[in-house]
């Protein structure tokens, strides 16, 4: 997954609501990884009809390793991204990783109100919510720029 996270080191110069699109997207890829089994792959014991009109292919093949590694592929990454989330999760201070663990990680449809007033005790302000929010979104940027880094140009 590509993310292109800007290389600003003050969020005041960006845009925050494409820097709150962006980390959405991180963790909307994490719910669907946590909420959703892999389908596993299986090989095929027969072969199609493949028409060949100009004689052999001279291509080589092996359908059942193809298959086998990308179910230990697929399977893998998406542990591996959980974990690296859940990681960058944990280096936040304790009620940032209360407001993302609540609002981003749990269900799609928590709502910030829900998280300022039932989740943190005792419950705090919507401004108060903000800042935390705010600080927590900063440090994940920053920790997302070197998990995500961005594809070099050439």
């Amino acid at each position: 997954m590509s993310m292109d996270f800007l290389k600003t080191p003050d969020m005041d110069k960006l845009n925050p609501k494409a820097v709150k699109a962006q980390i959405e997207e991180v963790f909307s890829k994490y719910r669907m990884c946590k909420v959703m089994k892999f389908a596993v792959r299986e090989a095929r014991i027969t072969t199609n009809y493949e028409a060949r009109e100009n004689g052999a292919t001279n291509r080589v093949g092996d359908p059942t390793a193809q298959v086998a590694v990308y179910n230990t592929d697929k399977a893998n990454e998406c542990l591996r991204f959980c974990e690296l989330i859940e990681s960058i999760v944990n280096e936040l201070e304790m009620d940032e990783q209360l407001l993302i663990r609540e609002r981003y990680m749990k269900s799609a449809r928590m709502t910030d109100t829900k998280v300022y007033s039932f989740s943190f005790d005792p419950p705090i302000s919507a401004v108060t919510y903000g800042q935390i929010r705010k600080r927590a979104f900063e440090k994940l940027l920053h920790a997302f720029q070197f998990a995500f880094p961005k594809p070099r140009q050439e």
